[in-house]
């Protein structure tokens, strides 16, 4: 599986967000994965999740990222919410 990554960099800190290939562009009930905000690097999963173990501040959404987050314990299932069953987490530093 491939999953889109993409920076948004700030002056103070940078967000990253990764979404599963199959998931860009759709719409689920209100929420849409958009092209703008996930839409970056094409990246093999295990690509994502090194980058993601560095983040401070990140946004992931579908099946595939959310469970290899969990799988590498960069996230707890508990901190995951379901809508629409595509599973979305946050890691927010302030």
């Amino acid at each position: 599986m491939k999953v889109y990554c993409k920076k948004h960099k700030q002056p103070d800190y940078q967000i990253i967000a990764v979404c599963d290939e199959n998931i860009l562009g759709a719409t689920f009930g209100t929420q849409k994965i958009s092209e703008f905000f996930y839409k970056g690097e094409l990246l093999d999963i295990q690509d994502a999740i090194n980058i993601l173990k560095n983040a401070q501040n990140f946004n992931i959404a579908g099946k595939y990222i959310v469970d290899a987050c969990i799988d590498t314990g960069i996230i707890n299932e508990n901190g995951i919410i379901i809508f629409e069953n595509i599973p979305f987490a946050m890691k927010v530093l302030i």
